[in-house]
């Protein structure tokens, strides 16, 4: 049985943790993180594959989600083969339980719920020099306001060994406020952004 299980936990537990960080995204962010310690693995790798519904059994998803994830996916292996990354796809009926790809990816979908406060312009009238006058913004009035923040987490690490942990050595996190990031071109965006930074860069051949 192949070894995907475990990854799939890295996955779910990362996304746990994140939803813990005291973050507020405005609009949107996009955060990437590397070990540098494991930069010899990048170096070496040259083949990768992608965790999809074909390999896992997915979490209790409807079929929104469920094409969102597809979709996401499909944009991790253009991503991955393309600069400055430059892997080669281990299609899913290739794979074995000895022959694995060098790197996996996956992605994990979040859901969380911020709050903070602002500060309303509120008019009310004033007795001047002049008499009584109105003031557009006599005073500001703070009010607590809450939204919702789509996390989209795209970890990548090694195969992980019989009894071994997955290990995590590439994570890119993109967050935005859930209703405004609706194009498709927009998540790829994000994605291509993500990869942008991987650590080996390459020139993909001809």
């Amino acid at each position: 049985m192949l070894r995907f299980f475990p990854f799939v936990l890295l996955v779910a537990s990362s996304l746990l943790a994140l939803s813990c960080a005291d973050t507020v995204v405005q609009t949107g962010s996009i955060e990437v993180k590397w070990d540098p310690d494991e930069i010899a693995v990048f170096q070496a790798a040259e083949t990768f594959g992608v965790l999809t519904s074909d390999l896992v059994d997915p979490p209790d998803l409807d079929d929104e989600q469920m094409a969102f994830n597809d979709m996401v996916n499909e944009m991790i292996k253009d991503a991955m083969q393309a600069e400055p990354v430059c892997l080669t796809l281990v299609e899913p009926t290739d794979l074995t339980d000895p022959n694995q790809p060098d790197l996996w990816a996956a992605n994990g979908l979040g859901r969380t719920t911020e709050g903070g406060w602002i500060h309303e312009c509120v008019g009310g009238w004033w007795w001047g020099y002049w008499g009584w006058y109105w003031d557009s913004c006599a005073y500001w009035r703070p009010t607590y306001v809450e939204w919702d923040v789509g996390s989209l987490l795209i970890p990548v690490g090694p195969p992980p060994a019989d009894g071994e942990e997955p290990e995590m050595i590439f994570a890119g996190l993109a967050q935005a406020v859930v209703g405004t990031v609706t194009d498709p071109a927009t998540v790829r965006a994000a994605v291509q952004a993500i990869f942008a930074q991987w650590p080996d860069k390459r020139v993909c051949p001809q």
